[in-house]
């Protein structure tokens, strides 16, 4: 049995009687049916990576771009606008 109080404690909402009531009930229903599925039996079923073992993963690699480390120099004379050796940008405060 689910305590439906704790668990609106712990998730820090109120219910009324009724909500409580219901919250119990869908509980129940869905904790029935969890334990129906565990009475399912899968012996003799192949595996689901068996299944798929004939699957292509047509992905590509993650491969880390190649990297180049550029200059404070390089950076201000590839910027639009500067002044003074800095990136001069709008003014972001008023």
């Amino acid at each position: 049995m689910v305590d439906v109080e704790k668990l609106a404690l712990l998730a820090r909402i109120q219910l009324d009687s009724s909500e409580k009531s219901e919250l119990q009930k869908d509980f129940e229903a869905i904790l029935g049916y969890i334990s129906e599925l565990r009475k399912a039996t899968t012996s003799g079923e192949e595996a689901l990576a068996a299944k798929a073992a004939g699957l292509k993963n047509i992905l590509r690699e993650d491969v880390e771009a190649a990297k180049k480390d550029f200059s404070a120099e390089e950076l201000v004379d590839a910027a639009p606008r500067k002044e003074g050796g800095y990136i001069k940008v709008k003014h972001v405060f008023e």
